[in-house]
């Protein structure tokens, strides 16, 4: 896997050594769990954790889980963007096919995802 055209945060190492999504997976549902934190610029933080993601291959897909989540974390009204909706999916899962964590940002919050063993 390349490292040209990827944050500066994925290092040689990330690509030498990708992660192992079972670990993280609930093999009886076929779901992945994981951590939601979102923090706010006045350092208020919302968070949740539970199973939104789905098995890909090889890595972890976001489908229908990112409305549970964003239920969870008070945030479902911005999934009315169907734009918005389809190019968090498709951020999420392109961070995913790298490493177990993904971090997103935007002028009202920023978002860390962490994968977490089956709850």
């Amino acid at each position: 896997m390349p490292l040209e055209g990827f944050p500066y945060t994925w290092t040689r190492d990330d690509v030498e050594h990708p992660y192992d999504p079972m670990v993280f997976t609930d093999a009886a549902e076929e779901f992945v769990w994981c951590r939601v934190l979102v923090t706010y610029p006045n350092g208020k933080t919302r968070t949740c954790t539970g199973d939104y993601l789905n098995v890909g291959s090889p890595t972890p897909v976001l489908c229908c889980g990112i409305e549970e989540a964003a239920s969870e974390l008070g945030l479902l009204h911005l999934l009315s963007d169907e734009g918005l909706y389809l190019k968090v999916c498709r951020e999420v899962d392109r961070q995913l096919s790298w490493r177990p964590v993904v971090l997103l940002s935007c002028p009202e919050f920023r978002i860390k995802l962490d994968l977490v063993e089956p709850q």
